[in-house]
């Protein structure tokens, strides 16, 4: 709520500006007059004053005097000035010194009040970026103030092999450094895997992220313990040792897994920040060094969605096996050129690999090799070299991008088999080169001079032929098949809107969302929803 402050000589003024407006409708909550300079310099002093409205012209003092006055001792107040006559030298010093505007009296209500009406939106403006300011002042000091604590160096020590592993390492340490554990004291580690920042951050920010994340981990899941053991051992990779006390002892895989979660989601909505959470075996000092390494093989081959919790222990029982790939009938697909049937063989084989209740990279590395031995094979009976057909695709970039996730492999394996059909079909039309072009760039931004350069034709010229055939733009093509490939990541993964945008070259989310909405009707997150739900249905039916 606002305090407006209004100074007039005239008391018939103050009191019509007190009555002509529903102030309580802009949600100003306290109106405060003065009829003189002396007067509203008091209520300055008394009160935080958001807007002032006044009278240019008073017999103790100019209103000009007095904003002069404001912007020295309380330059967040906004100002509006009232006066009887239209003078240029005024109005002038009125904008110099940042009045909202400058009215001539009698006033028009309708005009003071969108004059103030913009004045508190500055003010509103002004006060949340103090409030942030603030609270990112309070974060920084807190950050400060924190040292670097013995346990917390004794487990990254321990985490990065700084110590010896063997029992009798440990065990001096920790009698050494006094810790507040002895030798048959358990614990259960937790490895905090940051996967992304939904919001970029300059270096001081992220210091204050990282410390917000580690302070909230130790209240969520330690419960303020005494025992502090928790502890930063990479940028993006947060230890947490828990205790087996009284409390953690009891503590059932529901109870960790309940934790986890909502620590993820207050993390997620609070500092848009992604996280896996890998929860290792209870155990002594001396096993929970040997799991560390386990731990982090076990982040390294986890391709499992974003905000989830995965235990060691049942991880690693799963089977890194690759279900049987029938390449015989996929390579005979492509000799027959079904592009079609193959692209829909490769999606379902992948879509049963995302449905594993733990999938490892690993599974989607043995997947990409033999899918590459089958393009090979087809190429090389075509008489062409695979580097000059897969070109970028077989990079080690490429390849390492595309076993991230199921979602990206799907992407690449499409991408493969259209730019394999193209170059091995036996007709290489203009039409087919420039839909070879956009759909092996749908990950990036393309322009139709990217594709007059690629089939060596003018921009103009290609435009112009593109129109005649199609009876649409180039550039409108190229959206469809943009829009075409977020509806079906949209419907077939779990990635974010934002990650979806990316994908189809799009690094702009509004105007991904604007051009997504144009085509389909409905803004992502809606398409998502409903035909989520409309394929739920017709399954379940």
């Amino acid at each position: 709520m606002f305090h407006l402050l209004i100074v007039d000589d005239e008391m018939h003024a103050v009191k019509t500006i007190e009555s002509c407006i529903a102030w309580e409708q802009l949600s100003i909550s306290h109106i405060h007059v003065a009829y003189n300079i002396r007067q509203a310099k008091k209520m300055y002093e008394q009160f935080p004053i958001d807007l002032m409205i006044c009278d240019i012209e008073m017999p103790q003092g100019s209103g000009i005097d007095l904003l002069t006055w404001v912007r020295d001792y309380y330059p967040n107040s906004e100002s509006v000035f009232l006066t009887c006559h239209s003078d240029f030298h005024y109005a002038k010093k009125a904008v110099a010194l940042g009045s909202l505007d400058y009215l001539l009296k009698p006033v028009q209500f309708d005009e003071l009040k969108q004059v103030v009406q913009r004045g508190l939106s500055k003010a509103m403006e002004r006060k949340q970026q103090q409030d942030i300011k603030e609270k990112n002042q309070y974060y920084t000091e807190l950050w400060k103030t924190q040292q670097p604590l013995v346990l917390e160096r004794f487990w990254q020590d321990v985490f990065h092999q700084r110590i010896s592993t063997h029992p009798t390492s440990l065990y001096k340490a920790i009698r050494t450094n006094h810790l507040p554990f002895d030798e048959q004291d358990q614990f259960i580690p937790i490895l905090i895997s940051i996967q992304r920042w939904t919001n970029k951050f300059t270096l001081r920010e992220e210091r204050m992220m990282e410390y917000a994340l580690l302070n909230t981990a130790e209240y969520s899941i330690l419960h303020g313990s005494k025992s502090r053991q928790i502890t930063w051992v990479t940028a993006d990779m947060l230890l947490v040792i828990l205790p087996v006390d009284e409390h953690y002892g009891q503590m059932a895989k529901s109870e960790i897994v309940h934790e986890c979660e909502t620590y993820m989601s207050v993390c997620s909505q609070y500092f848009g920040c992604e996280l896996t959470c890998y929860v290792g075996e209870r155990g002594q000092v001396t096993v929970i060094a040997k799991q560390f390494e386990g731990l982090l093989e076990l982040r390294k081959n986890n391709i499992s969605p974003r905000n989830k919790v995965i235990f060691y222990s049942e991880f690693r029982q799963n089977s890194d096996e690759l279900d049987i790939i029938e390449m015989s009938v996929w390579l005979e697909l492509l000799k027959r050129g079904a592009y079609n049937s193959i692209l829909a063989e490769t999606d379902q084989y992948l879509t049963t690999l995302m449905n594993r209740e733990q999938l490892s990279a690993q599974v989607l590395q043995k997947f990409l090799q033999c899918f590459l031995q089958i393009m090979y094979h087809f190429i090389q009976s075509k008489g062409l070299l695979s580097y000059q057909v897969l070109g970028e695709l077989t990079t080690t970039e490429q390849l390492s991008q595309a076993v991230r996730s199921v979602a990206d492999l799907k992407v690449w394996v499409r991408r493969t088999l259209e730019l394999t059909i193209l170059s091995c079909g036996t007709e290489h039309t203009l039409m087919s080169k420039i839909k070879g072009y956009v759909k092996q760039h749908l990950d990036q931004p393309i322009s139709r001079e990217d594709i007059a350069s690629y089939v060596n034709l003018h921009p103009d010229y290609l435009s112009r032929w593109y129109k005649k055939e199609t009876q649409k733009s180039i550039m409108e093509y190229i959206a469809e098949e943009k829009v075409t490939m977020a509806k079906e990541l949209l419907l077939t993964t779990d990635m974010s809107v934002s990650d979806i945008a990316m994908s189809v070259g799009y690094s702009n989310f509004s105007y991904f969302s604007k051009v997504f909405k144009h085509a389909v009707s409905m803004n992502p997150n809606e398409f998502r929803k409903t035909k989520g739900q409309n394929n739920a249905t017709n399954k379940s039916g």
